[in-house]
């Protein structure tokens, strides 16, 4: 059986465009797609398949065919949204988020200007069981501005990215983890949104710093302190996320730095830095201790391990 090819690349006027059309659009993903503007069409689609949702980065003009019985929250970061969803009219600022109903038969999305859609497809029930507003919110918008907006929107960017390369129980919890997000966005309420908070705010909340942490590996200034100003959390509350996770604030900030002098120790190009600028390249100003947590984590010395690279290389 030939697999329906996710991209398109060419003259949307000749058969290619219209058996791209018919055999992945409307046969797979339950729409159809009307180019924008004059000219090439370079389509692109990035599909991540999760337990609970389905998430799809493209750009285009998409115009349902009415056989979807999921609800889908679209943001295109780059470009604002217009089309209608039935009567009801949608206008999105770029960077903001909407919700979109595919079950309606004609309903159409599209960017103003080039750029990329971010979608996620969620089980009608399952999101009405959890949010019963969020048909009463299709088409309208939802600030990307706002803190959990952010951070599901941050969320489904590690989500998408990594979605192929996590084990089943991983790739679950980042499902669920997700969806928490998404209905805390559309606004839960009660115990809904309260396990919501628990499980999908303290897991994006995590990543996000953990994201900020790898960020400034090499600078002095990082501390608790300033990740506690940045976040507007306790420190404690940062070492707590930490130990709910199974490890320390600090263990994760000397295991990533130790990981990182590794990558660097072993890069051909940094060959002729001196052993003291690797150390600050990735985050250690005392070189002493550098020496000492590195033979404790890899069993070789630093200078042992840019050896064995060039001999291996």
């Amino acid at each position: 059986m030939i697999q329906p090819q996710l991209s398109f690349d060419g003259d949307p006027n000749g058969q290619a465009y219209e058996r791209w059309r018919e055999q992945f659009c409307r046969q797979v993903a339950d729409v159809d797609f009307v180019p924008i503007g004059e000219g090439r069409v370079h389509r692109t689609i990035s599909p991540a398949i999760l337990p609970r949702l389905r998430l799809s980065a493209s750009f285009g003009t998409f115009v349902s065919l009415g056989t979807n019985d999921e609800l889908v929250i679209t943001v295109s970061p780059n470009s604002a949204l217009s089309g209608a969803m039935g009567r009801r009219p949608l206008e999105v600022a770029a960077g903001d988020v909407t919700i979109g109903d595919p079950s309606i038969k004609g309903a159409h999305i599209t960017q103003t200007t080039h750029g990329n859609f971010q979608t996620a497809l969620l089980p009608r029930k399952a999101l009405l069981r959890a949010c019963p507003n969020a048909e009463d919110l299709i088409a309208q918008s939802i600030p990307g501005a706002n803190p959990i907006t952010s951070m599901y929107l941050r969320y489904y960017d590690l989500a998408h990215a990594y979605a192929d390369k996590l084990a089943p129980a991983e790739l679950d919890a980042v499902s669920q983890h997700l969806f928490d997000l998404a209905v805390l966005m559309i606004g839960a309420r009660g115990d809904v949104a309260e396990e919501a908070r628990m499980r999908g705010l303290a897991a994006a909340r995590l990543e996000t710093l953990k994201s900020d942490i790898l960020a400034q590996l090499d600078s002095p200034a990082l501390s608790l302190a300033v990740l506690s100003a940045a976040h507007r959390i306790s420190p404690r509350t940062i070492q707590l996320m930490f130990e709910q996770a199974g490890i320390t604030y600090s263990g994760f900030v000397l295991e990533q730095r130790l990981l990182r002098a590794e990558r660097l120790l072993r890069n051909p190009n940094l060959r002729t830095r001196k052993i003291i600028e690797i150390a600050h390249l990735a985050g250690f100003h005392d070189v002493s201790y550098f020496h000492r947590a590195f033979r404790r984590r890899f069993g070789r010395t630093p200078d042992d391990v840019r050896k064995l690279s060039g001999e291996m290389g």
